[in-house]
């Protein structure tokens, strides 16, 4: 008898941008109805921008399987405006709508946005937001492994968070999964030099493992240079379950539950600041 399972069908897909997609010339609402009609099972769309959550809070009201993100990324440690103020005027605006994880934030010096003192002041200032409003984290770190270590030794994470789209050491991952955070892997996975990489998909426990695309960067192989979108997931999680041993459809049942587990849907937006 042929399948009728849907292409997504279970899939989730922990980190992706759906406004920077529309700057790719993919319309946000076109996907959502594609990703949906293939079975996505849901997913985390995160801004880039502090101004954006209101924009995407309308465009995700009718997908309460989507969750919202929102925060500042170390890109935004650029310039001379005061952090703090920054941070302050960021949960300002972002009270009135009903987000569900603070990201993505960290630290990143690859691309030496500001100064390494002006990303971790950010970074820790919007750590503590997330504390206080008990939200989830989504982490943002490139060739920044000990200034994060440094960070995660002088805190816990009580309402956890994810690594996300790793390439970090095992001694950061080892120390984020201690913490009770999660780890994300994305298309690079399947790029032919990452061993290492797959290496270590391979070791982590499979109650703090997530996946993503991080689109629209980062295609998968064989589409790797091309323009990526959630509906990708599908490669990733073929390559990570060859990677893992196990079948496609148990890696989906672990990363739905683990997902779900982090992001628990609400029936309602719970506001934010009071």
């Amino acid at each position: 008898m042929e399948s009728t399972r849907l292409p997504l069908e279970g899939l989730i897909d922990s980190h992706f941008h759906l406004l920077e997609m529309r700057k790719q010339g993919l319309e946000p609402e076109s996907i959502l109805y594609d990703l949906h009609s293939q079975g996505l099972a849901g997913g985390l769309d995160v801004g880039i921008s502090a101004d954006d959550v209101a924009e995407r809070s309308q465009l995700l009201a009718p997908w309460p399987n989507i969750r919202i993100a929102a925060g500042i990324g170390p890109w935004g440690a650029q310039g001379e405006h005061e952090i703090e103020a920054e941070v302050i005027r960021f949960a300002t605006s972002t009270t009135a709508f009903g987000i569900e994880c603070i990201g993505e934030i960290g630290l990143d010096n690859y691309w030496h946005y500001g100064t390494p003192s002006r990303q971790r002041e950010l970074f820790i200032l919007q750590l503590e937001l997330a504390s206080e409003w008990k939200l989830p984290i989504a982490i943002h770190t490139r060739e920044a492994d000990e200034e994060t270590l440094s960070v995660f030794r002088d805190r816990d994470f009580p309402y956890g968070g994810v690594l996300h789209c790793f390439s970090s050491t095992w001694e950061v991952a080892r120390t984020a999964l201690d913490k009770g955070l999660h780890i994300s892997f994305a298309g690079p996975i399947t790029y032919r030099k990452n061993e290492s990489l797959r290496r270590m998909l391979a070791a982590i426990p499979a109650d703090q493992l997530l996946l993503e695309t991080d689109s629209p960067y980062l295609s998968p192989e064989p589409y790797r240079g091309k323009t990526n979108t959630p509906a990708r997931m599908v490669t990733i999680y073929a390559e990570a379950a060859r990677i893992r041993g196990v079948t496609a459809e148990h890696l989906a049942q672990q990363i739905l539950c683990n997902f779900n587990s982090l992001f628990p849907i609400r029936d309602t937006p719970v506001l934010l600041g009071g």
